[in-house]
């Protein structure tokens, strides 16, 4: 077990920041500045800690000034520099590196060559600089915290960031000068039968649900669900926070097609907003902010401590596994018979992960039977290519367990995303497949390395969703309205369910 602070050999508990040269337009001297984050310090119970950058250990010159590296710690961070896992158990462990460095100043970044982290000359002689990891977090472990954290920054003139596992790929978990929040050991994780949001007197409000503090990342989630016999229709990568961006940003997952996104599912959210109070926000009050925070972005309305989720019972469903050998001549072959099948798998209630060479996805609705039958031009095509095509029964848990954990996406390195509307009439008609195609068949030579990247169609709010990754994710057309029993019918109003595919690259 690594301790909090990686870097340092004594504990420490808060550093001058930059931060508090100037705050609220006054002036301090040195002992003002100590004062102020003393201060904070002693009214957290000591939870303020300093931070550097993750490969800081590594480096013999930090901001432009000599520094004594630690070897040791140097050697753990090269061995598990590509480990999402490692990474999410520091304050300063983010996934993707454009949110270590800071991109508008030349320089201002501390990173090891991700594909060869010994390589000696990414980091002899080369100064490891702060780029936007804030010098100063907080380890939130109560309300209390964020509430004094809340209470510093306006008082200070002092932003803040939020920060969990640190899988942001908009970085929005980090800031340069910020003073960080991190949630990560807020990890209490419930399962209830008959849960009630609290202020809901409605017996029929009660749902089977799992409740997660905001530290509590996917794969815990999922093993939780195995133990206890239930599915969670969450995300696709194990350090993916449960109540952060994932489902305050839509929360996209394989099993959205048929369940909804993550946002639809959340029955209730504990919050401290930014005016420094601690909300619950369900169907029966704060009923603005709770609709505000199913899909306005992490972060966006204050510090999510708890969420608690709608489950289902264990069920089995179709998972299909294809891969085949990718060559020059069967990659856009490929891409066709995606782009040609979108719309039919999207009704059928299609999932999945889709890389150049294979094709992962799940089916809770069709049977083997079906699902073979609805899979035979993609199946007969990787057979063609001296592939192999897999179809079996398995609950959901057993699924990810098999195929998503053992596969996490890379980390450190850079996760760029744009964004493209599509309209899903394209996908109904031979005329607009033909023009979706050269628009796909140009993303491999943008990045021609193979990701992994979710491929989910989805119900409302963003109905009609498709996802496309530089390397070709997938393409991806959900219905509306969704199946009827599926108890999806109830979403945000009809403003929010446009016609438009939306493509993520």
């Amino acid at each position: 077990m690594f301790p909090k602070m990686l870097f340092f050999s004594k504990p420490q508990f808060f550093t001058l920041s930059a931060l508090g040269a100037v705050v609220c337009g006054k002036i301090l001297n040195y002992q003002d500045t100590r004062d102020i984050w003393a201060t904070l310090n002693q009214s957290i119970h000591g939870r303020l800690h300093a931070s550097a950058p993750f490969a800081l250990p590594c480096f013999s010159s930090y901001n432009g000034k000599p520094f004594q590296g630690d070897p040791a710690a140097c050697s753990s961070i090269q061995k598990n520099y590509n480990s999402s896992l490692f990474r999410a158990e520091f304050f300063n462990g983010y996934m993707n590196f454009q949110d270590e460095i800071c991109a508008s100043i030349a320089g201002d970044g501390c990173l090891l060559d991700n594909s060869d982290p010994s390589y000696r000359l990414a980091y002899n002689n080369v100064s490891c600089n702060q780029g936007s990891v804030p010098e100063n977090y907080i380890d939130v472990q109560e309300p209390d915290d964020v509430i004094k954290a809340f209470n510093f920054a306006k008082e200070n003139g002092i932003r803040l960031s939020i920060k969990n596992s640190g899988s942001s790929n908009s970085g929005r978990n980090s800031l340069k000068g910020s003073l960080g929040l991190w949630v990560r050991h807020l990890n209490n994780t419930s399962y209830d039968r008959n849960f009630t949001p609290e202020g809901c007197d409605d017996v029929n409000t009660a749902q089977m649900s799992v409740t997660v503090g905001a530290g509590v990342n996917n794969g815990e989630v999922m093993q939780f669900s195995g133990i206890h016999n239930f599915t969670f229709a969450g995300a696709y990568a194990d350090v993916v926070g449960i109540s952060g961006g994932w489902p305050q940003g839509g929360g996209e997952g394989v099993l959205s097609p048929v369940y909804g996104l993550g946002a639809d599912r959340v029955i209730q959210y504990k919050i401290v907003t930014p005016d420094g109070v601690l909300r619950i926000a369900n169907a029966c009050q704060n009923q603005d902010l709770f609709w505000a925070l199913r899909g306005g972005g992490g972060g966006t309305f204050g510090v999510v401590l708890e969420s608690t989720h709608k489950v289902e019972e264990a069920f089995k469903l179709i998972a299909a596994n294809i891969t085949f050998p990718r060559t020059p001549t069967n990659y856009l072959p490929f891409v066709d018979r995606i782009i040609n099948s979108t719309a039919q798998w999207a009704q059928e209630g299609w999932g999945g992960n889709i890389n150049p060479g294979s094709f992962v996805t799940v089916n809770p609705i069709l049977s083997l039977a079906q699902a073979n039958e609805s899979l035979k031009s993609i199946t007969d095509f990787a057979l063609s290519q001296n592939g192999t095509a897999t179809l079996e029964s398995l609950t959901y848990a057993d699924f990810y367990s098999k195929f998503v954990h053992p596969l996490p996406p890379p980390v450190g390195t850079a996760h760029v995303l744009s964004t493209r509307l599509i309209p899903t009439a394209m996908f109904k008609t031979p005329a607009g497949r033909a023009k979706c195609s050269p628009s796909c068949n140009t993303t491999p030579s943008r990045n021609p390395t193979p990701i992994s990247s979710p491929w989910a169609p989805c119900s409302s709010p963003r109905p009609q969703l498709h996802i496309l990754h530089p390397s070709v994710a997938g393409l991806v057309l959900a219905p509306w309205p969704p199946p009827p029993g599926m108890g999806l019918e109830q979403h945000r109003g009809p403003e929010k369910r446009g016609s438009r595919g939306y493509v993520e690259y």
